[in-house]
């Protein structure tokens, strides 16, 4: 794992000197890392709609031809998204937030934010896209941690045995907004802890990010191809109950 992290260190220190374009992704495998300027006026960020649901990433990519899609809340086994989802403004899942979730939300500006741990969050009329996740990155600890009431999320293997992981994640500023997805469940490459995905987010400089689902959930593609490797015995991409992407489009003439 050691390994890992000192290439992870050397691609994240050329990452940060890209800072020429909209949409930055450069892939240092296990490891695949987007970074996305909010302030580009032609960045569109997208939320699955209904219809969308029991849909891969690769589906929801071409359907809505993004520059780059992952998975997104935790679902039931029927395919029912934990927690809020806004797509164009508004709900489609029957929940709002709950407090053992944590949401990411932006509005038509493309101002994103993400909750505190322990909040239960009123919906904002405001909000165009909000996605869930379960485990809250703390950037004083360097540690994903659950809400006090959750008695489940943080004393069990989902969090800390090695798996395939998704995050989302902002700066300070709130001006870049990170997508991360990192492999697993391979010969060569277990996956990580949420320890050591909280050390991916603490090298990125986040101060704010979700653990989205993983496992073989994970996925992330870029225009229109999947970057990741699947588990060694998952034979296809997993439907996943709902989406985010981003997407580049053409600026006014």
């Amino acid at each position: 794992m050691k390994r890992y992290f000192i290439l992870l260190s050397l691609f994240l220190t050329s990452f940060a000197h890209a800072t020429d374009q909209c949409i930055d992704y450069s892939n240092q495998s296990p490891f695949h890392i987007t970074r996305v300027d909010l302030n580009c006026k032609n960045i569109s960020l997208i939320g699955s709609q209904q219809s969308d649901n029991q849909s891969t990433v690769s589906q929801f990519a071409q359907k809505y031809q993004t520059n780059v899609a992952i998975n997104a809340n935790f679902y039931w086994k029927d395919y029912t998204p934990i927690s809020l989802v806004i797509s164009q403004g508004k709900r489609w899942s029957k929940y709002n937030d709950v407090q053992n979730r944590v949401i990411f939300a932006c509005d038509k500006e493309n101002q994103c934010m993400i909750e505190e741990k322990n909040q239960v969050t009123s919906t904002n009329p405001k909000w165009q896209v909000a996605i869930s996740g379960w485990h809250w990155y703390n950037a004083k600890s360097k540690k994903f941690e659950c809400a006090d009431t959750d008695k489940v999320g943080c004393a069990q293997s989902i969090f800390y045995d090695k798996h395939p992981r998704t995050l989302i994640g902002l700066n300070e500023q709130k001006n870049w907004l990170y997508l991360v997805v990192v492999e697993g469940r391979q010969f060569s490459f277990s996956g990580v802890t949420l320890d050591e995905l909280a050390e991916v987010a603490h090298k990125l400089e986040l101060t704010k990010a979700i653990n989205l689902d993983g496992g073989g959930s994970s996925t992330m593609v870029i225009n229109n191809k999947r970057v990741n490797s699947l588990p060694f015995l998952q034979s296809e991409e997993r439907k996943v109950a709902n989406h985010f992407g981003i997407k580049i489009v053409p600026s006014p003439q």
